[in-house]
């Protein structure tokens, strides 16, 4: 349960800055606007779940390796 917490936290965090990285660089490339916040979303809802589906993998191989 803590690394599904943890992967929503960093997910959020990752995914944020995910979005600010992609619409920082899209800016220099498109002109329309939706555009630009459509593919940054798109980026920032990716990066989410990979960081959430790390987290639920880390936590899974955790549960099952005893130290």
């Amino acid at each position: 349960m803590l690394f599904i917490f943890l992967g929503i936290i960093f997910g959020f965090l990752g995914s944020l800055a995910a979005f600010f990285i992609t619409y920082e660089e899209y800016q220099h490339h498109f002109s329309d606007k939706k555009k630009i916040l459509r593919h940054s979303a798109e980026t920032g809802i990716f990066a989410f779940f990979i960081f959430l589906a790390i987290a639920v993998l880390v936590g899974v191989i955790f549960n099952y390796v005893k130290f």
